[in-house]
């Protein structure tokens, strides 16, 4: 019976498997698949967007409202709910494209970590597939054993249960060039397969021989720039950039735009480099589509009137 996870990888793997097929590349694979989602998530991402808009035209009526009830918060929540539910605005609106694309994240680790289970669709159930992985380990044992190590002692079914990126990589060394377990990692000269953490080690110990590994690096170091970049435009176009006088907002927005790249960090550089990828593209793909969109509603004219509850229950339109 297939758990949640499974549910949402065997799905993913497909779709790559069959990009994969196509461009036989698989950093290019993972770039047409971050493309697909982004597509796919277009509807809500428009939806979002005027969302935002929205929250960005209120802003000032916020900052009304926070300093006539300076010395009344319950007031000033009642109020402020009062100002959302009359303008149809919801909070969460906003975080609906990133709370979806959570599990598909998850769920494309998962299928970077065992690309032999979910691009190749092999189970270590299959006829042959235990007898496989202990030839290459035999091959690799004896031509490669510095390479392979502690792995020689695992044993097979072990092996592809946490270990599918290094068969697949060993296949490359030890197996004929056309055989259905070699993926091709290399992307621009990198190794996708590699975590960019063991190129940090390489650059601290001064192993300048393994620039390939060191380069790396520069895959965590995109993603946090274009995770800071994503996350100020955010902020720039929900106003929350202006709100000086609305400090809570403002202190809120300060931790997102630190805490936000500095977990990005700690995830590109600690798992495989194709993460690495998806997360660069994610990004880049979320500012041009935010400044495609921002553009277009601008073209066409926004006829949406901000609502201020009153006695005279009067309309504040856009400024």
């Amino acid at each position: 019976m297939l758990n949640l996870f499974e549910i949402i990888t065997i799905p993913l793997g497909y779709i790559i498997d069959l990009i994969y097929r196509v461009v036989e590349n698989y950093g290019l694979s993972i770039i047409i698949f971050t493309i697909i989602v982004k597509l796919l998530l277009l509807p809500l991402n428009i939806k979002s967007q005027k969302a935002m808009r929205k929250q960005q035209k209120i802003q000032p009526i916020l900052v009304e409202l926070q300093k006539k009830y300076a010395n009344d918060q319950q007031k000033l929540q009642q109020e402020m709910m009062k100002l959302y539910k009359d303008n149809d605005i919801s909070m969460a609106g906003g975080c609906l494209p990133m709370l979806i694309q959570l599990p598909v994240l998850i769920g494309l680790y998962r299928v970077i970590q065992a690309p032999i289970k979910y691009l190749l669709h092999v189970n270590i159930t299959d006829a042959g597939v235990v007898d496989k992985i202990n030839n290459i380990v035999a091959l690799m044992s004896e031509k490669f054993p510095q390479e392979i190590g502690s792995y020689a002692t695992m044993g097979a079914e072990k092996l592809f249960k946490n270990a599918q990126i290094q068969l697949a990589t060993w296949s490359e060394k030890v197996l004929d060039a056309a055989d259905a377990w070699i993926v091709n990692f290399d992307f621009l000269g990198l190794n996708l397969s590699q975590v960019p953490s063991a190129g940090l080690s390489a650059l601290t110990k001064g192993d300048f021989s393994q620039i390939g590994t060191i380069a790396l690096l520069i895959i965590p170091a995109l993603a946090v720039l274009t995770t800071w970049l994503s996350t100020k435009q955010t902020q720039n176009m929900s106003g929350q950039s202006n709100q000086s006088e609305n400090e809570q907002a403002a202190q809120m927005g300060k931790s997102m735009t630190m805490m936000m790249p500095i977990m990005t960090g700690f995830f590109t550089i600690s798992l495989p480099s194709g993460m690495g990828i998806y997360w660069i593209v994610s990004n880049v793909l979320q500012m041009i589509q935010q400044n495609v969109l921002n553009k277009y509603f601008d073209s066409k004219g926004d006829d949406f009137v901000v609502k201020v509850r009153n006695k005279d229950t009067k309309k504040r339109k856009k400024r």
